[in-house]
């Protein structure tokens, strides 16, 4: 998340760990910078799943003191890893977080939000890829000529503004749907706005999709031909920890 900086941890730092959420604690919240960056590094030895250390006794603990370091510690570096661990190694809700987000510094306030809205992106990525391929098929039955080969983005520059060619995306992340079948993996080929068959169709179309928590709003656009582009916005609804889309309304057609 920061500028590069030389970070190394030993022994010791392993030691503390195994004494205990105690001894973590000890560090953490004491006034040495570079003693808690070694410890912080070395936490992401024990957290990572790869290196086969279990410390499920202590990580209920573990993950609610590295909220707590992130809301008060005054380094950005410590901040950072913290929020690196967080990010990697666990999942939300992260009340602490959450309860002291107003208190952020802007620096940090970015990486703070993704990793409080982590889990909540996460149930609502499936939803918005379930409706960009029930509009696919909706548009595929009415136009049989557009491509079996569709590539699904969520794009966070997607918005309300009318959508050209010349903006690129920003992809947090990307699946394929062809011959009826969604794939994930298969690196993304770039724009579709390149190629186009005789009928003015894309060859590579493409449906984006966006998540506006702070909104309440999903967004998706379609994009199958030349002038056959639509942005559709959503109302998004959370119920009792459950989100959903819906009254579905047309922002801009092309």
């Amino acid at each position: 998340m920061g500028e590069s900086r030389f970070v190394s941890y030993s022994g010791d730092e392993k030691e503390i760990v195994r004494q205990g959420i105690g001894a973590i604690r000890s560090v953490l919240t004491g006034n040495d910078e570079s003693a808690k960056l070694r410890l912080l590094l070395c936490l992401d030895w024990f957290m990572d799943p790869y290196y086969g250390q279990d410390i499920s006794d202590i990580k209920d603990e573990l993950i609610d003191l590295l909220q707590e370091v992130i809301v008060s510690d005054d380094s950005k570096f410590v901040k950072e890893d913290a929020l690196d661990l967080l990010s990697s190694y666990a999942y939300g809700p992260f009340p602490i977080l959450e309860d002291n987000i107003g208190k952020m510094d802007e620096t940090i306030l970015p990486n703070v939000e993704y990793v409080v809205n982590m889990h909540r992106i996460e149930q609502i990525e499936p939803i918005m890829v379930e409706e960009c391929n029930r509009l696919y098929q909706e548009q595929k039955s009415n136009f049989p000529w557009i491509s079996d080969h569709v590539w699904i983005l969520y794009d966070t520059k997607l918005s309300t503004s009318l959508y050209y060619e010349s903006k690129k995306p920003d992809i947090e992340m990307y699946w394929l749907f062809e011959n009826g079948e969604l794939l994930k993996g298969v690196p993304y080929e770039g724009s579709c706005f390149s190629l186009v068959n005789e009928k003015g169709l894309y060859l590579r179309p493409e449906i984006h999709f966006n998540i506006l928590l702070k909104e309440g709003k999903a967004l998706i656009a379609y994009y199958f031909g030349c002038r056959y582009a639509r942005c559709m916005e959503y109302d998004l609804i959370c119920t009792d920890g459950k989100y959903s889309i819906c009254n579905k309304k047309d922002v801009w057609v092309s």
